[in-house]
């Protein structure tokens, strides 16, 4: 045997070696529980997702619990502010938070979703295999069970829970998350970062207020994840379907991106008021919000002269504010375009964490599913 014949055969046996192992692995991660593949593909699809908007996150927190005048071409500015006194890492700052939140948000989110549409489309295909065992040719045809996917109510209903058990299930993650956001990196004596870790805002949340402080301005959450997620994964669906029930084929990775975003871009707008008094009532009088501590200083406004000021005082002293109140206060302080003030933001980010979230979860899905979960979820007329 020649030299080159040799390499070329170790060549091939690496090459075989690595298809076994690919092959072993596959039928195991196929033989996971269901529900456990569905919290593992959302999770992986919501974390890469957020990476992605991590800085015009950071960004729209500090302008969404601030009095600061918003302008979108104001935004890169902030950023380079940002950056200036904290570092680069500063736009990614609690985004491990948000990792630790988003994998079982998200995992959950998908998982439970998943559940409530396979369980739609099989009632969905009994009622089919019903009507052409029972139905004669001369019956009327107007009766024939609908196409396959689901309904926009249907899709709406299962959206809504999902969203609903994952918020329930992660929000002290998502409380501790924005407060990190708010908070500005503190520096030593000898000029190094001190970071305001996860575990010390976390147990103080708990210090201060016990469980119910973990879930402080989760009402506005639960309001707004309903509509929110309800729209988002109904228009998602519905997209998809139009998509098969026009090209008689599956949409295409652009497709779906681009139902994706679709689908973020109108469910953010429409409940970016609940997530402004959310954000307010995660922070205002639990942490600081003006001062050295506060990053909102780069914005060039803090709270010290307006109304917030007292509702972080009464929050101190008394009790927290309730949603009805933080949001009379933002009308207030800055008129209604106050509940609206960086929508702009989310108006690009909501389109792409969507596209990007729905998408991957697609096809790490479809990479991890059997084949008969394959043919299950196949679209068919």
């Amino acid at each position: 045997m020649t030299a080159m014949e040799g390499e070329t055969t170790a060549a091939g046996d690496d090459g075989n070696a690595h298809n076994r192992v690919s092959e072993r692995m596959v039928p195991r991660i196929e033989l996971l529980p269901k529900e456990l593949r569905n919290l593992i593909a959302g999770g992986v699809a919501g974390m890469v997702a957020k990476t992605f908007v991590a800085p015009i996150d950071r960004i729209k927190i500090l302008y969404q619990i601030s009095t600061a005048h918003f302008r979108l071409r104001d935004v890169p500015g902030v950023a380079f502010k940002i950056i200036k006194t904290e570092g680069v890492t500063a736009l990614w700052k609690g985004n491990l938070v948000t990792m630790i939140r988003v994998f079982p948000y998200s995992g959950i989110q998908f998982m439970i979703f998943d559940r409530i549409k396979m369980h739609f489309i099989r009632k969905h295909d009994h009622e089919r295999s019903h009507w052409l065992v029972e139905t004669r040719p001369h019956e009327d045809e107007g009766e024939r069970p609908k196409r396959w996917g689901l309904s926009p109510s249907e899709s709406l209903i299962s959206g809504s829970l999902a969203g609903a058990v994952s918020v329930c299930c992660t929000y002290p993650l998502d409380l501790t998350r924005a407060q990190l956001a708010v908070l500005r990196k503190k520096r030593s004596a000898c000029g190094k970062n001190i970071h305001q870790s996860f575990p010390t805002v976390f147990a103080n949340n708990y210090k201060k207020g016990g469980m119910v402080g973990l879930y402080r301005g989760i009402t506005p959450t639960l309001l707004g994840i309903l509509p929110y997620s309800g729209i988002a994964f109904t228009i998602n669906e519905q997209a998809k379907r139009k998509i098969h029930h026009v090209t008689g084929r599956e949409p295409s990775t652009v497709e779906r991106m681009q139902c994706g975003a679709l689908s973020g871009l109108v469910a953010q707008s429409m409940t970016y008021p609940l997530e402004v008094t959310r954000r307010r009532m995660q922070t205002i009088g639990i942490i600081p919000t003006s001062g050295g501590e506060s990053a909102v200083n780069v914005l060039g406004g803090t709270l010290e002269t307006t109304g917030a000021q007292k509702t972080a005082e009464y929050v101190t002293t008394h009790k927290p504010a309730s949603m009805m109140c933080t949001i009379r206060q933002v009308i207030h302080e800055q008129g209604f375009r106050g509940l609206v003030k960086g929508v702009s933001m989310n108006w690009m980010k909501g389109p792409i964490a969507f596209s990007i979230s729905f998408t991957t979860f697609d096809i790490v899905q479809g990479l991890m599913a059997t084949e008969s979960e394959k043919l299950e979820r196949a679209p068919r007329h």
